[in-house]
């Protein structure tokens, strides 16, 4: 059994860091985002969070960013993003 646990941790190390490497990849203006509508939208009513998502999205739409992500979709590539 120790041992189980063991391998259990050795394997979850690495899919840490490649998780954490992923965030670090990503749109870090759209990821700040949404960490602060999750931390306002607790107490809005479905309507208000519907709202600030709305406002949210076109905030990022307006980023390097998102230009980014958008022409790697439609060239089929992944996208390189540097916060902006």
């Amino acid at each position: 059994m120790q041992t189980a646990v063991h391998d259990m941790q050795q394997h979850k190390r690495p899919c840490a860091g490649y998780q954490a490497r992923q965030l670090a990849d990503g749109p870090t203006f759209a990821h700040g985002m949404t960490k602060k509508l999750l931390h306002q939208e607790w107490n809005m009513g479905i309507d208000e969070a519907i709202e600030a998502e709305a406002q949210a999205q076109a905030i990022c739409m307006q980023t390097r960013d998102f230009r980014r992500a958008y022409d790697a979709f439609v060239a089929r590539q992944s996208p390189v993003f540097e916060g902006d």
